[in-house]
């Protein structure tokens, strides 16, 4: 009899323990799935993340209550409108909607802002690809092997890519690579042909659109500086600091603090109409009738603004907020000796790429992948510039997203978010 009893005692102990063990291994995958974990690059303490203390900004608090109400609200607005105006949304991705339905369905939870379209596996690697993000310090090797294997699941050169982690809105199956050359140099047939006023490589594939946004920037480059260097002989510093949680010094040992700094044409979407009017017309001008792919003003997404280094600083490796923009920098001022400064894109070791600036020379990146800024020193002979490193920045739409598309982005992010 003792040893029947034993016998069950001991069943329902491993019964007990088994369903013990799953219970925690559910809470546990629910949690990666769910909650703010902190070893992944989109969240507030992680490296991909480095947030600002502005609760205003969209990048880095896009899941307080007060934003999410928001969406919410311009969630309802974009379903009345494609009733009430359905040829603006007509062809639209279904993903956007998925996106949408998501947040619907997390109303109930804090930390559920950051919901795509993907399914379960893609998620799953997706959630894979951003652990390797936050793993600097991890073994090179192994990063590369682990990529690779991830790479090999995916569909070529679609999002998501590993170091890819944008922290407000995500759209899966565009195209997706950390840097984005001339056509000659970049992929071929890649969406940048659009950007850029040179036509498709392959004359026998389809005709492309192009609007040459960046080379009309380009081309106004004298232009735009000589509008930035009056504004800076009119005052003493007319740049505004971004919070310092977000740079740090380059080297430790020297003495000149960093700075990084901006003069915001448009923020968050929103014309900045002082600025613009009084010291920028030509370059608003020039913006808003030459770059029809801009997301200024018609979406929260997007920025266009004059961005300064100070020598020995650093920008924290971070990620955007979004994969439906790419960003455009237009050096205006680049001092002497200043080989060393540079911008790295992409997740180190795997599919980084690092590129020096140099004046009127533009550089389209991806900034959904994990992404830094080093300006090391610089040497200047002008007396308007103490050696800083200043470009312009200017968001541009993905050029693979349709009129439809951008029109719903534009509603449930519009300009002010």
């Amino acid at each position: 009899m003792m040893l029947v009893i034993g016998s069950i005692i001991s069943q329902l102990t491993s019964t007990l323990t088994a369903a013990f063990v799953c219970l925690v291994s559910i809470l546990i995958i629910r949690r990666w799935f769910q909650a703010d974990d902190k070893s992944t690059p989109n969240h507030s303490n992680s490296v991909a993340h480095n947030g600002c203390s502005d609760p205003t900004c969209l990048r880095c608090h896009s899941r307080t209550s007060q934003h999410l109400e928001t969406f919410r609200r311009n969630a309802t607005l974009l379903r009345r409108l494609v009733k009430l105006e359905p040829e603006l949304f007509e062809g639209m991705r279904e993903d956007i909607w998925t996106f949408v339905e998501g947040i619907d369905r997390s109303s109930t939870r804090k930390n559920d802002h950051r919901v795509n379209g993907i399914g379960l596996y893609d998620k799953f690697k997706n959630r894979i690809g951003f652990l390797l993000a936050s793993t600097v310090s991890s073994n090179p090797s192994s990063k590369i092997e682990a990529a690779m294997a991830i790479d090999q699941s995916s569909n070529g050169s679609l999002s998501p890519q590993v170091g890819q982690a944008p922290t407000v809105f995500f759209l899966p199956g565009l195209e997706a690579k950390p840097v984005h050359y001339c056509p000659d140099k970049c992929v071929k047939l890649c969406p940048c042909v659009r950007l850029w006023k040179i036509h498709p490589i392959d004359p026998k594939s389809p005709p492309i659109p192009t609007t040459g946004d960046i080379e009309i920037l380009k081309q106004n480059a004298e232009t735009i500086r000589r509008e930035l260097i009056q504004l800076l002989c009119m005052k003493d510093d007319p740049f505004a600091p971004f919070d310092s949680a977000v740079y740090s010094q380059t080297y430790k040992d020297n003495t000149q603090e960093p700075e990084w700094s901006s003069i915001y044409l448009f923020r968050q979407g929103l014309k900045q109409s002082n600025t613009c009017g009084n010291y920028f017309p030509k370059t608003t001008k020039i913006i808003e009738t030459q770059c029809p792919h801009r997301m200024a003003g018609r979406c929260g997404l997007g920025s266009v603004y004059f961005s300064k280094l100070k020598s020995n600083t650093k920008v924290m490796e971070h990620c955007g907020p979004t994969n439906v923009r790419w960003r455009c920098h237009l050096p205006l001022i680049v001092p002497k000796n200043s080989q060393e400064s540079h911008l790295s894109v992409g997740l180190k070791d795997v599919n980084q790429e690092r590129i020096g600036w140099e004046e009127d020379v533009p550089i389209l990146f991806d900034d959904s992948f994990l992404h830094s800024a080093v300006h090391v020193r610089g040497d200047s002979e002008d007396m308007v510039n103490d050696g800083s490193r200043i470009v312009l920045i200017v968001d541009f739409w993905h050029p693979a997203l349709s009129e439809a598309d951008r029109n719903a982005i534009g509603v449930l992010y519009p300009p002010g978010s």
